[in-house]
């Protein structure tokens, strides 16, 4: 796949596309992606995904939107789908102020050449969000592309505000910060998960009989909700059962800050401060609560990792109904 970080970079004569941001690519994301790669195939022409390398919300909000996904993330299932080039945009003040019709007549005419384009159903583009998919369809009709618009995708669970939500990633988000990984793997179609450098820390885990590897997040990532959590991680190549604590650490005196903790269960390498772990979310175990003493922590820890150890069991014997072996897409 090709990456191009500029409109000046591409040009083709002919291509079919998808429009998005795109992050965390869950399972609505998919369709559009998959359609765009099915137009590309009915029309025999490139196919292009046009996204973008930071959210939109860091330019337009004050807030910063926390990320599901990097842009390196997003290349890498562009890549594995099947693309054959990456249009990423930076947004800055010049796209935010480009029209509706410039960034058709533009980026997708000029330069695309599109015969195809693939969006979400409430997807908006242009200046002012003015762009839609009634607009692209009146510019398909008048310049000869056509438009497909992927309906929305609906939770087939029940949640708080009510069954058959449409899958978003501002609802993926929402999840994670209660905590509910389960759910938002689902709607994600993966496991969700963060990565990061090993820091150096208080070692209290090391001293308790369980070290921890305490991780320096990338910016605007998104965390999960404050508990303890079940999952693998993989750390120089190798996938370990693994139990991640997040929080302040409220049973001692003197609470650090909000941190990310991972104990690697089996782990008997030596340090690895300064290496990048990738830490992979299946279930919530418990959320993060206050202990009377230092035993009880300990026991409480010791049943955290049992659970875990058991949910990882759980996961490569389901792997292994499927396949003979797992392969490191299966296990991710």
């Amino acid at each position: 796949m090709q990456v191009h970080r500029s409109i000046d970079d591409i040009s083709l004569p002919q291509s079919a596309c998808a429009l998005g941001m795109f992050d965390g690519v869950h399972v609505g994301h998919v369709m559009v992606l998959e359609n765009a790669l099915r137009e590309a195939r009915l029309f025999k022409v490139p196919s292009v995904v046009v996204s973008f390398a930071n959210h939109p919300q860091f330019l337009i909000s004050k807030t910063p939107t926390q990320l599901l996904s990097t842009l390196q993330e997003r290349l890498a299932r562009f890549e594995a789908m099947g693309f054959d080039h990456a249009l990423i945009l930076d947004f800055d003040d010049w796209l935010k102020n480009l029209s509706a019709d410039a960034f058709i007549e533009l980026i997708l005419m000029r330069h695309l050449g599109v015969k195809s384009v693939t969006v979400g159903y409430d997807h908006r583009f242009g200046k002012n969000r003015a762009g839609d998919s009634d607009l692209l369809k009146r510019f398909g009709q008048s310049h000869g592309f056509s438009v497909q618009v992927i309906d929305p995708v609906r939770t087939e669970t029940t949640l708080p505000e009510g069954g058959g939500q449409i899958v978003s990633s501002t609802l993926i988000r929402k999840l994670l910060a209660y905590g509910d990984v389960e759910l938002a793997n689902t709607l994600l179609g993966q496991h969700y998960h963060i990565s990061g450098t090993v820091e150096g820390g208080l070692q209290r885990g090391r001293k308790l009989g369980f070290p921890t590897a305490n991780l320096s997040i990338e910016a605007h990532r998104l965390i999960p909700g404050s508990g303890t959590y079940a999952g693998y991680a993989t750390l120089n190549g190798v996938t370990y059962p693994a139990v991640c604590n997040i929080g302040v650490c409220p049973t001692f005196d003197d609470p650090v800050g909000k941190r990310v903790e991972v104990h690697l269960l089996d782990y008997t390498q030596a340090d690895f401060y300064g290496h990048t772990l990738t830490m992979r979310f299946t279930h919530k175990l418990r959320d993060e609560q206050k202990f009377p003493n230092i035993q009880a922590l300990i026991a409480h820890i010791q049943a955290d990792c049992q659970q875990a150890r058991q949910h990882w069991t759980d996961h490569l014997a389901a792997v292994d109904s499927s396949c003979a072996k797992p392969t490191p897409q299966q296990l991710q």
